[in-house]
């Protein structure tokens, strides 16, 4: 009996030790910090937003610097598509102090948090969703795609190709990203963007601007 209890000790520290290793291995704690006030604290509709920002973007006489103006105009399509299409309630830098004002989304095995664009010192656009467990195993994480970017003024279009994938700091190779995506409903999640067409077969997100 002595030697059972042993062992079973053992496997359980084996357990228990791969699991939290496996946390740590993801773990990435985003914040409400991150999100754009600009964004999420506007006084006018997602919309205007969106369509203030992208006459800046192809205006020629613009002297606001373009990446900025594709970050603002990307956070402002992510935050729509997420009242529109996923919850209308979000508000997450809001006065509102419920689940369902700073989630995304629930489920049994994560709940996202939060998602925006930010850029990286390429000027590449770097999307961000991250998400939270309470119950055991507890993590936090977040996923970032990174996008170059392609602005065309004379044509009004913007073009974003996806080029890496991160889970926390670990690369996923783009087979593996393959492999996930056929897992879901590719044709739901493109339907989900309000602006714009995302392809997930090509990976890549095109705005056409017509004033």
């Amino acid at each position: 009996m002595k030697k059972l209890i042993i062992i079973l000790v053992v496997l359980a520290a084996i357990i228990f030790g791969g699991i939290a290793y496996a946390t740590s291995w993801v773990d990435e704690t985003v914040t409400e910090d991150a999100l754009s006030e600009a964004v999420y604290d506007s006084t006018g509709t997602t919309e205007q937003g969106m369509t203030e920002t992208a006459m800046a973007l192809f205006n020629p006489t613009n002297s606001d610097d373009e990446y900025t103006l594709v970050e603002t105009f990307i956070n402002y399509v992510i935050y729509d598509s997420i009242k529109q299409n996923l919850n209308e309630d979000y508000d997450p830098l809001g006065d509102c102090e419920t689940s369902e004002c700073y989630t995304i989304q629930e489920s049994r095995y994560a709940d996202v948090r939060y998602a925006y664009a930010h850029l990286n010192d390429d000027n590449q656009l770097i999307v961000t969703v991250s998400a939270h467990r309470d119950s055991y195993p507890s993590f936090d994480t977040a996923v970032h795609l990174t996008f170059d970017i392609s602005i065309e003024i004379t044509s009004a279009d913007l073009v974003l190709t996806l080029q890496e994938t991160h889970l926390a700091d670990n690369l996923i190779e783009e087979s593996m990203l393959d492999r996930i995506l056929g897992f879901t409903d590719q044709g739901a999640i493109e339907d989900s963007v309000t602006t714009g067409t995302l392809d997930l077969d090509d990976k890549t997100y095109t705005y056409s601007f017509t004033p």
